[in-house]
């Protein structure tokens, strides 16, 4: 009996803890399994283990302690990324979620780049990177995070800064 329930409980944890997100979960089960593919997945207790134990400064330390998971799908495969755009596929079913807004969109010839946001007051509560065409990709970023830790964090002129954006 107590092994039933201990097997419940955990159960009913599991599917309360896990969160569809309409694009991004559908692309991680769709892609990880692919040949040409990384998916990774890093817990927040490793991001903030590393926030703790890296030689990072202490804004740097802030944006790590405030990230409680992250996913990420790129396309190695250049004969896969030839016919596959993420961008495309899944764009129209993350912008169609109402609680998620469009921070940053970048179109170029061969490049689409979108970043959605989902907003709770001050803190950013999920985002999710999401590039197509010539490179493929989605990140998925769950946690607390402050614009202006952020907004410190990038330095488009210098791309070996933490984050950088490169030209």
């Amino acid at each position: 009996m107590k092994r039933i329930a201990l097997i419940l409980s955990v159960g009913l944890f599991l599917l309360t803890s896990c969160v569809y997100e309409s694009g991004v979960s559908e692309a991680y089960s769709k892609y990880r399994f692919k040949d040409g593919v990384t998916t990774v997945t890093v817990p927040g207790w490793v991001i903030h283990l590393a926030a703790g134990i890296g030689d990072l400064e202490d804004s740097e330390r802030d944006l790590l302690k405030s990230i409680d998971g992250v996913k990420v799908i790129a396309v190695e495969d250049d004969n896969l990324n030839a016919r596959v755009d993420l961008h495309e596929e899944f764009y129209k079913k993350i912008s169609e979620k109402k609680n998620y807004e469009q921070l940053l969109v970048v179109r170029e010839e061969d490049h689409n780049v979108t970043i959605f946001g989902r907003m709770d007051e001050s803190v950013i509560k999920e985002m999710v990177i999401l590039v197509g065409g010539e490179d493929n990709a989605m990140v998925y970023v769950k946690g607390e995070i402050s614009p202006e830790i952020l907004n410190n964090q990038i330095d488009i002129s210098n791309p070996n800064r933490f984050l950088s954006f490169k030209h």
